[in-house]
């Protein structure tokens, strides 16, 4: 039994080996399957006109589809560059159709304890600063309207439509009344 390898076997390995290669990288360019046409979306969240940073956004479709995820979150122009997720590939813009976006922020609580005093913290220290930030955090006002939170309470829905971008403001006031 001969152990080397020929330059005949070499030559036939190296084609094989880049016929699948180039098919890899094609198929990886391609966009999955399932995954929806989508449109540009930026979403813009203000409070009295004062833009809102870190707010979580997430928009479903109606009806949802399984394991497609589109989100985003403000900057400090209260800004969001939405994103549609389908596993590892994803795309800039939502999905074409009925749409409903949800909206979470959580209160800010200021840490009470100094970054040092935090890290020499036992287990059971940390969890009991951890439950009394939570605490203080459950008497602070709601950011976002409660109405906003849930997909099926939230009357921000939208149809979009293939070709058309879509720019959408919302004003927190105006979900408090």
């Amino acid at each position: 039994m001969n152990k080397f390898i020929s330059n005949k076997q070499v030559t036939i390995l190296l084609c094989v080996a880049g016929i699948l290669c180039s098919g890899l990288i094609t198929g990886c360019s391609d966009t999955p399957d399932g995954f929806p046409d989508v449109v540009p979306c930026v979403v813009t969240i203000t409070d009295n006109g004062t833009p809102v940073e870190g707010v979580f956004v997430q928009i479903e479709t109606v009806p949802r589809t399984n394991n497609l995820s589109v989100i985003a979150k403000t900057d400090k122009q209260g800004n969001a560059t939405v994103q549609t997720q389908l596993g590892t590939f994803d795309k800039l813009g939502v999905p074409v159709g009925k749409l409903v976006m949800v909206l979470k922020k959580v209160p800010e609580v200021p840490d009470f304890k100094s970054a040092e005093e935090r890290e020499k913290m036992t287990r059971d220290q940390a969890k009991a600063y951890s439950a009394e930030i939570k605490a203080r955090r459950a008497k602070l006002p709601p950011i976002i309207p409660p109405a906003l939170t849930n997909s099926q309470t939230s009357p921000l829905t939208i149809d979009s439509v293939s070709g058309n971008s879509i720019r959408w403001n919302v004003a927190l006031e105006e979900y408090r009344k």
